[in-house]
């Protein structure tokens, strides 16, 4: 018997465009335009996901992992005794709200929370006040919710999943949302959640880069052209390919916990993921930090020297964020500058403040910082620096599509404010 390819997801009512939006995401996309047609070619206990603009007055499995970007209407097959009587769990959209203002709670969990923030801030910005759901089933999490708690968007816990007369460890999930623009980021997010919560339905959690070879280190964009020379003729070599493919999730894998951590982490894992970037590229990096007890004052992160230049230096503050860079932190660098210029007599030859901003964000869609940042970076004199942009770099660099060199030099002629190298372009 054939192995399905997992997630196996009903795609209900989505457009073309949404469907091309997720279609990595799934491990079989099935697309109809309702649920009952839907259910006219396929069973529940072969779905293991349902996705959909809207469910009107639709009736789903409990045992199915469930997300809804649009009104929804619908009742579950398990039922809640009331007095008189047993009622099937629903949930449903009310457009009776009159309250404008939302905001996230402090119980939404940590993978959807930058999300809901986006969300929060579209819906505030909206003309009408927005619908809020109802649910009769009690193991539920606002993801945002009116001044009075009322739930805008909403995680339900499903009961655990029986298979047979067992009833197994897992719990299948429901994630209600408004409307939203980008269905993928929330579908990549809900994936994550039910891989936890529900890992036979979900067995890998999706993968974190949207454009995965946008982002790869030199080994695997090797292995990367390797394999599409080796797909030339598939009957001849396709047990080379799959072999390759191993290997180059094995690279993204490490990459991951080396030099590409510089994409995600802050603290010292982002600034020793730094000061390795700067090395390769030809700047000899002091850690200022190193050597220091827990109670000396700390100051910039890395100081740097060039070989090549007598009396040259530079100081580099790194910084990683959830979200955009802190203009606040102009201030820290200020006084990192000050100090020393007390030390030295003279102000360093070069600032660098590099950041990694919306560090949770898939790389290639994070926006670009504002011109406020680039105002308060210029006013302490420093070159404000994506992290992104330095590994992208340091990329190139090692493919030999660069000279380290160039780099070096472009940064130390760099002007304080934003900064971007020529070699990026747009």
């Amino acid at each position: 018997m054939t192995q399905a390819r997992r997630p196996r997801v009903a795609a209900i009512g989505m457009s073309d465009a949404q469907l091309e939006s997720i279609s990595m995401l799934c491990g079989d996309l099935r697309h109809a335009d309702t649920l009952a047609e839907y259910l006219q070619r396929y069973n529940w206990r072969e779905t293991d996901v349902v996705v959909a603009e809207e469910l009107g007055y639709d009736q789903v499995d409990p045992g199915v992992n469930l997300m809804i970007a649009g009104h929804t209407n619908l009742s579950w097959r398990d039922t809640y005794s009331t007095r008189t009587r047993r009622i099937q769990h629903r949930a449903y959209t009310r457009r009776s709200n009159t309250e404008r203002e939302v905001s996230v709670p402090n119980s939404c969990p940590d993978n959807y929370n930058s999300l809901a923030v986006r969300l929060s801030n579209q819906i505030a910005n909206g003309k009408e006040p927005p619908p809020v759901l109802t649910t009769s089933r009690e193991d539920n999490t606002a993801i945002i919710e009116t001044t009075s708690g009322h739930p805008v968007a909403l995680r339900i816990e499903l009961p655990q999943r029986e298979v047979g007369d067992a009833v197994t460890l897992n719990r299948p999930t429901a994630l209600l949302l408004p409307r939203v623009y980008n269905l993928a980021a929330w579908f990549t997010a809900f994936l994550v959640d039910v891989n936890v919560h529900d890992p036979r339905r979900v067995p890998q959690p999706p993968p974190r880069l949207q454009r995965a070879s946008d982002w790869y280190t030199p080994k695997e964009r090797a292995l990367a052209a390797e394999i599409d020379r080796a797909s030339v003729d598939i009957r001849q070599m396709v047990e080379k390919r799959d072999l390759l493919q191993e290997e180059l999730v094995s690279a993204g894998k490490g990459a991951d916990r080396e030099t590409r951590r510089v994409i995600w982490e802050d603290g010292e894992e982002l600034v020793a993921a730094v000061s390795e970037i700067l090395s390769d590229l030809g700047f000899q990096v002091q850690d200022m930090d190193a050597g220091l007890d827990p109670n000396e004052q700390r100051h910039e992160d890395l100081r740097l020297t060039v070989p090549q230049r007598r009396n040259w230096e530079g100081m580099v503050e790194v910084k990683g964020y959830t979200n955009g860079t802190r203009t606040n932190d102009a201030r820290q660098i200020r006084e990192h500058r000050e100090h020393y210029i007390s030390e030295k007599g003279q102000p360093p030859d070069l600032t660098l403040w590099i950041v990694n901003p919306f560090r949770h964000k898939d790389p290639s869609s994070r926006p670009s910082p504002s011109s406020n940042v680039g105002e308060a970076a210029s006013n302490v004199g420093a070159v404000h620096v994506l992290a992104t942009d330095l590994y992208r770099l340091w990329v190139l660099a090692q493919i030999r599509d660069l000279d380290a060199g160039d780099v070096v030099q472009e940064l130390i002629d760099a002007t304080p404010g934003l900064w971007k190298s020529t070699a990026l372009g747009d």
